[in-house]
């Protein structure tokens, strides 16, 4: 971790030196910097306590070449350590690292319409254990693509924006091999099974936004280009992986008189072509693939699900200046898979029902902004997981737990 800090410093130097040298006064170029830093300490109600930390930054330049031409370039760097996951998505103990680069053109075709092409390359390194180094992370990615936007600006005095993007990303997973593969064909190596992951992801979405208010529906397409699906047989079919996602969101920042509020709500639908076979113990083998009681259950499009995500985080201004504030916030995600049935603690499935998660979080805390460009943040939380599927062996489903972290953010 101390090495990622040399490494973060370094990085933000030239972002911070840029913004000493040229200013808000500088009339080619404008610096943008934004940096979250988190800590904390989490005590789940089934194990040991634990502590995590985050790091959220972004370095940007703009560059104005002419009028109605400039450039964008943007540096990402974000560290997510142990902490508490919604269910049926990471352990708690899991590590990622990433660095992402963009750089975009700019183009003002008249006084209400923008063109903004752009090409972006990032890395993502993943740790599912302590031992783990992150270059042989199994989940680790390398992204490279593209996209092209189209801003419209329909109200100038409100900010109100309308903006059309499409990009396209080559994803691959260096490490990403299946073990059931090398186990049905033991001639295959690492290197001829690994990248099965690897997939084009094609994404198109409008995002309208206007006086503090924003938006927008999100399509993505994973096309993958080696993982077969599953087939009722319990072997890889002819046909190819491919996953569907589409997302709503809505949100605001305001002030209502001592009040500042910024809630977010999104409903996802996501939908996959890939099939499911549970073994209950290695080695294990049946006939009848329907039942749930079976040593080996096939579960048709166990992956579909759709979601529900609400956040409404409040500060309560204690000052004129909004120097001091207390804040309070609620989140829930709910998750419903519409196939896939929950499981009793004895791994059997209850295909009268389809598995359900609810993720609720509560916190509140205090918030100090120490100037303008930079805030601090203490919180405590209380998160309750709750869900019909009852086998925790791999990841827990039903908990309930506490964490307490401080927060430092600095923007400009």
């Amino acid at each position: 971790m101390k090495k990622l800090m040399i490494i973060y410093v370094i990085m933000t130097l030239p972002a911070v030196s840029a913004f000493c040298a040229g200013g808000e006064k500088s009339k080619i170029f404008t610096p943008y910097f934004d940096m979250v830093l988190t800590e904390g300490v989490y005590v789940p109600s089934e194990g040991n306590f634990f502590s995590g930390g985050e790091i959220d930054t972004r370095v940007g330049l703009l560059a104005k070449a002419s009028e109605k031409d400039s450039f964008f370039g943007l540096y990402s760097f974000a560290y997510s350590g142990p902490g508490f996951n919604p269910q049926d998505t990471e352990q708690w103990q899991d590590r990622s690292l990433s660095h992402g680069f963009n750089i975009e053109y700019r183009r003002n075709l008249s006084d209400k319409f923008r063109i903004r092409p752009g090409i972006a390359y990032s890395t993502e390194f993943r740790r599912t254990g302590s031992n783990e180094a992150w270059e042989n992370g199994l989940y680790n990615t390398d992204s490279l693509g593209g996209q092209l936007a189209v801003d419209y600006n329909f109200d100038f005095e409100k900010n109100g924006m309308l903006t059309f993007q499409a990009l396209y990303r080559n994803i691959e997973f260096p490490n990403y091999t299946d073990l059931l593969s090398e186990f049905n064909n033991a001639s295959n190596t690492a290197e001829t099974s690994g990248g099965l992951q690897d997939q084009k992801m094609k994404q198109v979405s409008l995002r309208p936004g206007w006086n503090n208010f924003f938006g927008g529906i999100t399509y993505t397409l994973q096309d993958y280009e080696n993982q077969k699906v599953v087939e009722s047989n319990g072997a890889y079919g002819n046909t190819l992986q491919e996953n569907k996602t589409t997302r709503f969101d809505l949100g605001f920042h305001h002030t209502l008189w001592i009040f500042e509020m910024y809630p977010v709500a999104s409903y996802t639908m996501y939908r996959s072509n890939q099939n499911y076979m549970r073994y209950k113990y290695l080695g294990a083998t049946s006939t009848d693939l329907t039942s749930g009681s079976s040593d080996v259950t096939f579960v048709s499009k166990s992956y579909d699900y759709n979601e529900i995500e609400l956040s409404v985080p409040v500060d309560l201004l204690l000052t004129k200046t909004g120097k001091w504030a207390i804040n309070g916030s609620m989140s829930m995600t709910k998750r419903d898979y519409t196939d896939r049935p929950p499981r009793d603690a004895n791994n059997n499935y209850d295909f009268s029902k389809q598995q359900n998660n609810l993720l609720t979080v509560l916190g509140g805390g205090l918030r100090k902004r120490l100037n303008d460009v930079s805030m601090f943040r203490i919180n405590y939380s209380l998160i309750i997981a709750e869900s019909n599927n009852k086998f925790e062996q791999y990841l827990p489903y039903n908990y309930t737990g506490n964490s307490l972290g401080i927060s430092y953010q600095l923007k400009y």
